[in-house]
């Protein structure tokens, strides 16, 4: 890793590493204090453990940024399984797998799922404007930074799409519900809250420019495969931003001391979720919506 020493301890941008030289570098980026804020021993399985099988999601979700993001070859990463194949599991099928291993292969219903989130993306006003190629920047270029907070960590980060004039960082996002309710849900669930803060944070550690917003373009999977645009607002920037420092401090503490704490050593007593609890005024709360699909 290379220093640049002008810059404060400032580590260098890195813009041509490939995806998995980013994420072979021992760098905490935003997957590791997702892993910490579970527990120690979640940390240390990623750090340490045996690589993880991609998940059928996550590999969707990855054709689907090398799709849209403009620079992006998708040829490189996926391949679409021709007409005439009906099935991974086909002599055919497995044939074709092994003549393009290292990719992604996309079955017919990928393939059409694909397609409609392109069109999705394309036909939306903001998110179009964004990823048509009228604005000037560049996809999955690589962040590098010292913390400059009590833990001395290195820190890293790889945005989707960043302007060149370091503006805006705009996130693709995979969803089943891109509805503000939805969406909300997610930012929850999958603490896309910290991933903001966190990115605009390595981002202005790395460059002394702090990017002015931080965009999610989030499409549904599934019919109807719409799409919808959000900017993080300042309180999704700020809480992220205290979680991320908490589960930051957390690492540094266990790196340091070698031990990794699961969850309680002891029993614990647990209740319902607070939405399944009866409000203050005695009133039992609405049930939570079906989901259909």
């Amino acid at each position: 890793m290379v220093y640049d020493e002008p810059a404060s301890d400032k580590l260098l941008m890195l813009t041509q590493l490939t995806n998995a030289e980013y994420h072979a570098h021992e760098a905490i980026s935003k997957s590791k204090l997702d892993a910490a804020r579970k527990s120690g021993k979640h940390l240390h399985d990623m750090l340490y453990g045996p690589p993880r099988e991609s998940t059928a999601a996550f590999s969707f979700g990855t054709a689907f940024h090398a799709a849209v993001l403009p620079g992006e070859d998708f040829s490189q990463v996926a391949v679409r399984m021709p007409k005439d194949i009906t099935s991974k599991a086909t002599k055919a099928g497995k044939e074709f797998a092994k003549e393009h291993e290292g990719k992604i292969i996309l079955n017919h219903s990928d393939s059409y799922a694909l397609d409609q989130m392109m069109l999705s993306v394309r036909e939306h006003p903001a998110a179009s404007g964004l990823l048509g190629g009228e604005l000037l920047g560049k996809s999955e270029q690589s962040f590098f930074c010292k913390d400059t907070g009590d833990t001395d960590l290195e820190l890293k980060c790889r945005p989707d799409f960043m302007l060149d004039d370091g503006s805006l960082i705009i996130d693709i996002k995979t969803t089943t519900d891109a509805s503000p309710n939805g969406f909300k849900k997610s930012l929850a669930s999958f603490r896309y809250h910290v991933q903001a803060a966190w990115y605009l944070e390595v981002v202005e550690k790395a460059t002394g420019r702090r990017p002015e917003a931080f965009i999610f373009i989030a499409t549904e999977k599934q019919r109807p495969f719409s799409t919808a645009v959000y900017v993080a607002d300042s309180d999704c920037i700020r809480i992220g931003m205290e979680q991320a420092r908490e589960d930051l401090l957390n690492i540094a503490k266990w790196k340091n001391t070698g031990i990794y704490p699961g969850y309680s050593s002891q029993a614990e007593m647990i209740s319902l979720p607070k939405w399944m609890l009866p409000r203050e005024d005695g009133a039992m709360p609405a049930s939570e919506p079906i989901q259909l699909y």
